[in-house]
């Protein structure tokens, strides 16, 4: 793939058939990446030659800005081969999408000098902190979980800066990569080959014009929208822009699904009659691909209603966002529920170290446990704001 030639303005079938066509590639590679707890950089460039990262970055810089709903569809295919290297693929491109609602000076810091330039983001599990001060904020602490961070130059991370009254600030905050060393302490049972290592910073100047104030990013125009006045750009990455953890799901799931259905084909038992006869597995097959169409179908739907709503320079309705995100969870837990259906049927045979089910296993369920993917967490802050209640999240 490293060495395929790119049409200046490839098609979104084009780039499918590009993502269908690595699964393969990075099924082959999958346990090794679990193993070496990173994707390798062939895998990274071989993205990059196929021009994955560009599908929702400015079109001013090089990018196709592409709808929302090939967030979904490429992860979708790209899963099936390997869910970490998805993940990857997935927040890289998503950076490049939120850069666009950055201020112009920002996104011009960033792909000025180079268009192919990436971020990183991150969250302050471990007590990173920010503060006002003259020009900018100040960064000092740690941010965790910064998934692709080895292939960045930049972080947009996540900022929350304590007032005395009300909650606090939050913020995107646009930071080189010179101001803050990896710490390498990711070491997980799913996801393993994300990388997601954490960052440190220490007391380390950002500029105020790389620092994006969130609630001007619910939909609706966005700062960015000044320079990238599309609708993609008006879409809110905190309710659809989540389908970047969901499109990594689905993608799981169908590959897992793949394992399962070829392994019965060929597979009979000790009576030698074929697994694939038996009821019992073909209801299973039955349910489990029902309920991946059915996540499928549901995260496109919401992709394509946010982009019909951010095409009337409309911001959504708190209980639609609310929704969009409930949907997301919904759609991990109808995937999680269809590998949790097709687990019986590996039997003892499928329980070794080699097994590529039992690695989708692990990484659908860390997928699932991300905030944003966490089924009471949504339901809980959904259900709240459908009787009226305020929202648990102020990001949404």
């Amino acid at each position: 793939m490293s060495n395929m030639v790119l049409e200046k303005n490839p098609t979104q079938e084009q780039i499918l058939d590009r993502a269908r066509a690595m699964v393969p590639m990075l099924r082959e590679k999958a346990l090794q990446v679990e193993k070496d707890r990173t994707v390798s950089i062939e895998t990274h460039r071989a993205f990059q030659d196929a021009g994955f990262y560009k599908l929702f970055q400015p079109a001013r810089f090089g990018g196709y800005e592409f709808p929302i709903r090939m967030l979904v569809e490429v992860a979708g295919e790209l899963g099936r081969g390997c869910g970490s290297s998805a993940w990857i693929f997935s927040n890289l491109a998503t950076q490049n999408w939120i850069i666009g609602m950055h201020s112009p000076q920002a996104q011009d810091d960033m792909w000025g000098a180079d268009r192919n330039a990436l971020a990183a983001s991150s969250f302050p599990t471990q007590g990173g902190s920010g503060r006002y001060v003259d020009g900018g904020i100040v960064l000092d602490g740690i941010w965790s979980f910064a998934s692709g961070i080895d292939f960045a130059d930049w972080e947009n991370l996540q900022v929350f800066i304590a007032k005395e009254n009300g909650p606090p600030d939050h913020r995107f905050v646009l930071a080189h990569k010179s101001q803050f060393e990896i710490k390498d302490d990711w070491f997980v049972n799913g996801l393993s080959g994300t990388a997601s290592k954490s960052i440190v910073f220490k007391d380390a100047f950002v500029p105020a014009h790389r620092v994006l104030n969130t609630q001007l990013i619910g939909g609706g125009p966005s700062p960015g929208s000044q320079v990238n006045p599309g609708p993609l750009y008006k879409v809110p990455p905190w309710s659809v822009g989540t389908k970047v953890f969901a499109g990594v799901t689905l993608g799981i799931a169908r590959g897992a699904l793949e394992l399962i259905v070829n392994e019965m084909k060929s597979r009979s038992s000790v009576g030698k009659v074929k697994l694939s006869d038996l009821p019992t597995v073909q209801v299973r097959i039955a349910e489990a691909t029902a309920e991946i169409e059915a996540a499928a179908a549901l995260l496109l739907k919401d992709c394509d209603d946010a982009m019909a709503i951010a095409e009337t320079d409309e911001k959504p309705a708190l209980e639609r966002r609310a929704v969009w995100r409930l949907n997301n969870a919904f759609a991990g837990q109808l995937c999680l529920r269809a590998m949790q259906r097709l687990h019986p049927l590996i039997g003892a045979q499928g329980l070794g170290q080699d097994s590529l089910f039992l690695l989708a296993y692990r990484d659908i369920h860390a997928a699932v446990s991300q905030i944003t993917m966490a089924w009471d967490i949504q339901t809980v802050n959904a259900g709240r704001i459908i009787f009226g209640m305020p929202s648990l999240d102020p990001r949404l």
